[in-house]
């Protein structure tokens, strides 16, 4: 949104997007979902890879051992709790991760092009006096 809403009309008449803000928004979705699978995994732990299957949630024997183990707060189901594992799974490691994260890396430009193009347009010597003004440091 924003790299739209700053963006300008060139002499054609066309209408360009802010570059830089497009390449940061660009470089925030190669990492965020990473970052969002990392946290996830984390938070669930092993068992997002070492859960029971539905098969052994139902055996007559092995049932119970699966309830009364793997039962979490009062109030939610070990079925339950399990079904979340499964969708923590499926969305960082089974089929919807697959396209999600690689599109996520690569559908924008590699992340290098990125911060080169960040680098190029992100006026950095201008953003170092303009803090030094706000600072009130000599220039």
């Amino acid at each position: 949104i924003a790299c739209s809403a700053l963006g300008t009309r060139t002499a054609s008449g066309n209408y360009l997007i802010d570059l830089l803000l497009a390449n940061v928004c660009k470089q925030n979705v190669t990492r965020f979902p990473y970052e969002i699978v990392r946290l996830a995994e984390d938070i669930a732990g092993g068992l997002v890879v070492t859960a029971p299957s539905e098969k052994d949630m139902r055996d007559p024997k092995l049932g119970k051992y699966i309830d009364k183990y793997l039962c979490g707060v009062s109030g939610v189901s070990t079925e339950d709790r399990l079904k979340v594992l499964r969708l923590i799974e499926n969305l960082c490691l089974g089929t919807a991760a697959v396209g999600y994260r690689t599109e996520s890396m690569h559908g924008a430009g590699s992340p290098q092009a990125q911060r080169i193009m960040i680098a190029r347009q992100g006026n950095l010597e201008m953003k170092k006096k303009l803090a030094k003004a706000i600072a009130h440091i000599d220039q």
